[in-house]
């Protein structure tokens, strides 16, 4: 029966492609399996990512095998563009009716380590950390929430490229009999649990959950399958008995057990909840005495539109942490501090270009005072001031849609015959080299005028000067200029409309 004003379908019951998560003891076999099922006729290329494991060179020497090793210097960016290219060749290979492709990294648990180790090291690098360093160097460092969060967040792009992989996936990990502990971290005598060492969204987001042990059969733990014969919640773990699965366990799993047919398999369709903006029952706020109101203007039919740039252009404009703070709360109220920035060195959440400004804040108070006295202004806060509200809200943040479409560029580059705001004066005279350092802020800011289309040369033509000698508060106040001109374009094309 179909509803009003919803979209509906049938399920399909086609089996998806597979993401394998094959885990278990040291030397149980999971990169033999993995360079075994290379030797398959079934599947089309392997393509083997190495990551702190060193197998793969050798396991070339297996019979039958066939794969490609991937190089890479061990970097999230490397690994996940790696990632990412053979996805698009799968898709090609796909699309042409060609064997699957199978992409095997070996080992997943090296990229959670790595990712904790990058979250150690940013917080590590913290002002108020390296303070206590400086104190102690054998210190303990506390990782705030949300550089787990950032953590996490990486790891999650990582999955979802897995999740939707046009062909096989097999990521190995490592697996071992650990300890109990209760609620309060303390060790219980005499019961063990199962730990697999990889993020822990990873063993409910595989499809098939394989562990190996040495000296035992394979033991199928869980799988999202109508065909495996392991019920949800009612049948237990399922040893692998069937002699077909002698040495071709990976080919077994997929073309038999799970019955993967590349003619009608499909990528699995994962639609990525978030938060978006308020909607109109939510915004109740009312805007602070003496300042202007820059929340974003409701879509036709009263959806607001987040508006990235503007958070942006406030974040390199802010004079000091109090201000930050305001804008911290503007952005989780309004599920933007997880929404990404794009620029030319790479994506910034909103989150993160805050924290880079805050960095700023004490690197010049800690110039200004080389001794390490901080000037005790009633504007400045110290990092504990601004590093709990990261970690009590970055937990709500979420993914959220791009900045406001372009104004227009002339408006925005030299329309105003006298611009009211002195920053925004035409000079040839390049700014102070300190005040158009290229960090995340910055990064933001041209990220955002380039978002609303004013382009380098007409930054040039605005100011007189190239862009690079062109200070970075100077461009904020053009960021506000331009969506200040957009938003008087649209209330009068509304007030036409009306």
């Amino acid at each position: 029966m179909a509803l009003s004003g919803l979209k509906t379908r049938k399920p399909t019951g086609r089996v998806p492609w597979p993401c394998i998560l094959l885990e278990g003891d040291e030397k149980a076999g999971k990169s033999w399996s993995l360079a075994q099922f290379s030797a398959s006729d079934k599947i089309g290329a392997l393509y083997w990512i190495d990551l702190n494991e060193g197998a793969g060179d050798e396991y070339g020497a297996i019979p039958g095998a066939n794969y490609q090793i991937i190089e890479h210097d061990g970097s999230y960016a490397q690994v996940l563009t790696a990632v990412q290219a053979v996805k698009a060749q799968a898709r090609r290979a796909a699309d042409a009716g060609e064997p699957p492709l199978v992409l095997g990294i070996d080992t997943g648990s090296a990229i959670w380590d790595g990712l904790k180790d990058w979250a150690s090291d940013r917080a590590a690098k913290s002002a108020r950390n390296r303070e206590l360093l400086k104190r102690d160097p054998n210190a303990e460092i506390t990782i705030s929430q949300n550089l787990w969060n950032d953590a996490g967040a990486r790891w999650r792009k990582l999955q979802t490229e897995l999740l939707t992989f046009p062909g096989i996936v097999v990521v190995t990990a490592r697996g071992k009999e650990v300890t109990e502990v209760d609620a309060n971290g303390r060790p219980i005598e005499g019961q063990k649990t199962w730990s697999v060492q990889t993020h822990r969204e990873f063993p409910y987001a595989a499809s098939v959950w394989v562990r190996l042990r040495r000296g035992r059969r394979p033991l199928i733990v869980g799988a999202r399958s109508v065909h495996v014969g392991i019920k949800p919640n009612t049948d237990p773990a399922k040893e692998v008995t069937d002699p077909a699965a002698t040495g071709r366990l990976l080919e077994w799993l997929v073309f038999d057990a799970l019955k993967c047919d590349p003619g009608t398999a499909h990528v699995r369709d994962l639609v990525s909840f978030h938060g978006g903006g308020l909607l109109d029952h939510e915004r109740t706020e009312e805007v602070p005495a003496g300042r202007p109101d820059t929340r974003p203007a409701p879509r036709p039919g009263g959806r607001p539109e987040p508006d990235v740039a503007d958070l942006v252009a406030r974040i390199g404009d802010a004079a000091d942490d109090d201000e930050l703070r305001e804008i911290w709360t503007e952005a989780d109220h309004g599920a933007l501090l997880q929404a990404d920035v794009p620029t030319p060195s790479g994506s910034f959440s909103v989150a993160e270009l805050i924290r880079a400004r805050h960095e700023e804040f004490v690197e010049a108070s800690m110039q200004a005072h080389p001794a390490g006295r901080r000037r005790p202004a009633a504007g400045r806060a110290s990092d504990a001031a601004v590093e709990p509200a990261a970690a009590a809200s970055a937990t709500g943040g979420a993914p959220a849609p791009s900045a406001p479409a372009a104004a227009a560029p002339s408006a925005a580059t030299g329309g105003m015959v006298a611009p009211a705001n002195p920053l925004l004066e035409a000079s040839p005279t390049p700014d102070d080299p300190r005040e158009r350092r290229l960090t995340a802020a910055r990064r933001g800011v041209l990220a955002s005028l380039e978002s609303l289309g004013v382009t380098a040369e007409q930054i040039g033509a605005r100011f007189g000067r190239p862009v690079e000698h062109v200070a970075t508060r100077r461009l904020t106040a053009l960021v506000r200029e331009a969506i200040a001109v957009q938003r008087a374009g649209l209330a009068g094309q509304q007030e036409i409309v009306a």
